[in-house]
């Protein structure tokens, strides 16, 4: 009787650290880290954009400013070039070329800010369409955590429930026993007992001596397997 009752506590062990293992090496553990390692590097990358985003829209409006000035200057040029106020050739010849300096340089600022209008046109799709995706990966690592949490309740009721049944079923078992499981189970990972089955152990898989099979049928007796050391246990099919 206590041989059983030892290995349905070992049987209760082995159920209570599959579950442990379960709880701790859970597939949404790596998948969580996947998700927060991709989202950290999206959110890096769209703070270097938004940077570069700011500069190019910071540098673009003064080019616009830039070039509403060109334009004004330019008017005024033109206005006293050619409004009859001014007869001095010489200084009608230095007004003429202000003028045309005046048309290269607005020419120049035009194609920046046209070159500038299309990089920060790109940026800002770039930035909606990877904004999207941050929201899309936080929605998802969030589902994911929600999962994990459930799975994670759900693994410690199970472990829970079972430690609470391996306790009642250790109250059942002789301290004698007890102690020698705790010393073996040390020593062979978890599995103390072994069941035999067509006289082979089931730890080991050796075949039991012929001197130790009569042994087997004392429900009293404590024998070991002469290759593994495992407490033998055989039950009636």
């Amino acid at each position: 009787m206590q041989l059983k009752l030892l290995w349905e506590l070992q049987e209760l062990d082995l159920s209570i650290s599959a579950l442990v293992r379960k709880k701790e090496e859970a597939p949404l553990l790596s998948g969580i880290q996947e998700t927060t390692e991709m989202l950290d590097e999206l959110e890096k990358e769209i703070n270097e954009k938004e940077g570069r985003l700011k500069e190019d829209q910071k540098e673009l409006k003064r080019l616009e400013m830039k070039a509403q000035k060109i334009v004004d200057d330019r008017k005024e040029l033109s206005d006293n070039l050619y409004g009859g106020k001014i007869t001095n050739v010489k200084e009608l010849e230095q007004m003429q070329r202000k003028l045309d300096l005046l048309a290269a340089e607005k020419q120049k600022t035009e194609d920046g800010i046209l070159g500038l209008m299309e990089s920060v046109e790109e940026q800002e799709a770039f930035h909606k369409e990877a904004c999207t995706e941050r929201d899309s990966r936080k929605q998802e690592l969030h589902d994911k955590e929600e999962r994990l949490a459930l799975e994670t309740k759900n693994y410690c009721a199970e472990i829970s429930r079972l430690e609470d049944e391996r306790k009642r079923l250790a109250g059942e078992i002789e301290p004698k026993y007890l102690t020698k499981y705790d010393i073996l189970a040390k020593k062979h990972q978890g599995r103390p007992i072994a069941r035999v089955s067509d006289d082979i152990c089931g730890g080991c898989r050796v075949f039991i001596s012929s001197g130790l099979r009569g042994h087997l049928y004392n429900p009293g007796a404590m024998v070991y397997c002469e290759n593994c050391g495992r407490l033998l246990v055989k039950f009636d099919d």
